[in-house]
C-alpha cells in the first residue's frame, strides 16, 4: 500500500530546500557583485546582471555538489553493509 499524499515532513523539507536555494543565491550573488564592482570598471547595471547570472549558476553548482556528496556517501555506506 503506497501513499501518494505528502506528509508534513515532506512539505517542510520542500520549503526549507527552497529557502536554502534562495539564501545560496543571495550570498553567491552578493559576493559576485562586490567582486565585480571592486575589480572592474563596468557599468553598475552590467555588474548587477553578471552577479545575478553568477548567483544562479553558483547555486546550481553548489546544489549539485551537495547532491553528489550525498550520493557518494550513500554508496559508501551501502558498500560497507
Amino acid at each position: 500500500m503506497t501513499r501518494q499524499d505528502p506528509t508534513m515532513m515532506d512539505i517542510i523539507g520542500t520549503i526549507l530546500s527552497r529557502l536554502v536555494n534562495v539564501a545560496l543565491f543571495l550570498v553567491i550573488g552578493l559576493l559576485a557583485l562586490v567582486a565585480f564592482m571592486g575589480r572592474t570598471d563596468l557599468h553598475p547595471g552590467i555588474c548587477g546582471l553578471l552577479a545575478v547570472v553568477c548567483g544562479i549558476i553558483g547555486t546550481i553548482l553548489v546544489r549539485l555538489l551537495f547532491r553528489g556528496i550525498a550520493v557518494l556517501g550513500g554508496l559508501t555506506s551501502r558498500s560497507a553493509d
